[in-house]
């Protein structure tokens, strides 16, 4: 059973805010939150606080600009903001109310993406790792639409920057099963709000690393069966494995306050060790030669930081043009967890200088250590 991806739709967060406001804004949050709580001076702290933050080279040479859903940044009392009133409560509102922020701004992103007339799918898969709530969004919808008997709901939650291809997998067997609906197309949702989850209190580097690296983002597309002539990918094959010995490499934990990640710097290195091994078994399965994929694909690579962009461009000896759609999509919008990979697929759908027939190499890593990754060939109607 082939299976192709398609209309690729995104929305933008409330907010378009250039990086270094941003990164002043964290830095006056953490030097607030210490002040109130640690009885620290305040000034001093925030100075300390934007040089540490400064030292990560997260600035707007790497990122110029991210999306922010929240409007705390807009605020000038401290008490008196929606998510992180740290003047109050130094580690920001807990996970009840960021829940509710969440609960609420999705389902009007879901209203936006199924409006009033629109058709639902047969199966409406939602992704995301930044916020949990039963029913969710996904599921108020149909039920809205009162679609409950012809769209069924799936949830691909926690999985972090590679969800998009589980996410893809999932759905492919829909599209497959002998009693899905004829044809079982199916819509995938991602709903990403990094910007939920700062802990004002957690000084550490590797803290700040996040919240100057990670944004937020909607995107949603279609996966069917049907080849037709949209703007699109064929999907040739998938593979996730986990790293041997890498669990404590990278976290993504429900904590008191939001979710807590950790980011650990061997990251970069376990990707290096297992890279070579892994594409070969990506292309194998598709029954492509990995050489030969390697000299013409353009690659799709999550961009987890700048670093692991330019590591990989090294280590497969890349030129600039097979990655340059990644290398954008951190620059003009940050790391969006599970959203950023469609992102990149739909500017790679819409440019021309990927060729009909080109392959695409996707990548991504999440907690686990994950690789996943898919091989796609682009459409005859893009």
């Amino acid at each position: 059973m082939q299976c192709y991806l398609s209309e690729f739709q995104h929305i933008r967060p409330h907010h378009e805010i250039d990086q270094e406001v941003i990164l002043d804004w964290i830095a006056d949050a953490h030097a607030k939150a210490a002040s109130c709580s640690e009885e620290r001076e305040c000034a001093s702290f925030r100075t300390e606080i934007r040089e540490k933050i400064a030292h990560l080279g997260l600035g707007k040479e790497r990122i110029q600009n991210r999306g922010v859903h929240i409007s705390d940044l807009f605020v000038d009392d401290w008490s008196e903001m929606e998510i992180y009133p740290v003047s109050k409560n130094p580690l920001g509102h807990g996970f009840t109310r960021r829940s509710d922020f969440f609960d609420r701004e999705v389902t009007k992103i879901f209203e936006r993406f199924y409006p009033e007339r629109a058709l639902l799918p047969a199966h409406l898969i939602h992704v995301t790792c930044t916020g949990y709530v039963a029913p969710s969004p996904a599921q108020k919808v149909v039920s809205n639409r009162k679609a409950g008997q012809s769209t069924t709901v799936t949830h691909a939650y926690h999985m972090g920057c590679y969800g998009a291809l589980s996410a893809i997998r999932i759905g492919a067997g829909y599209t497959g099963l002998p009693f899905s609906r004829n044809p079982a197309n199916v819509d995938i949702v991602h709903t990403e709000l990094s910007s939920l989850h700062m802990h004002p209190l957690s000084h550490r580097s590797e803290q700040l690393l996040v919240e100057s690296l990670f944004a937020d983002g909607f995107i949603k597309y279609t996966l069917d069966s049907r080849k037709g002539e949209r703007p699109g990918f064929q999907l040739l094959s998938l593979h996730e494995e986990t790293i041997p010995e890498s669990i404590h490499s990278m976290s993504w934990r429900c904590g008191d306050d939001g979710l807590n990640m950790t980011l650990s710097k061997d990251v970069p290195v376990l990707i290096a060790r297992s890279i070579d091994g892994y594409l070969k078994r990506l292309c194998s399965s598709a029954n492509l030669n990995r050489e030969e994929v390697m000299k013409e694909a353009f690659f799709a690579i999550h961009p987890g930081g700048p670093k692991i962009l330019h590591q990989i461009k090294d280590l497969l000896h890349l030129e600039p043009y097979q990655m340059e759609h990644s290398d954008y999509v951190l620059k003009h919008f940050g790391n969006m967890s599970s959203a950023t990979l469609p992102h990149i697929w739909e500017r790679m759908v819409g440019d021309s200088k990927v060729p009909k027939k080109g392959k695409v190499v996707s990548l991504a890593f999440g907690p686990g250590l994950c690789i996943a990754g898919g091989l796609f060939e682009k459409g005859s109607g893009s």
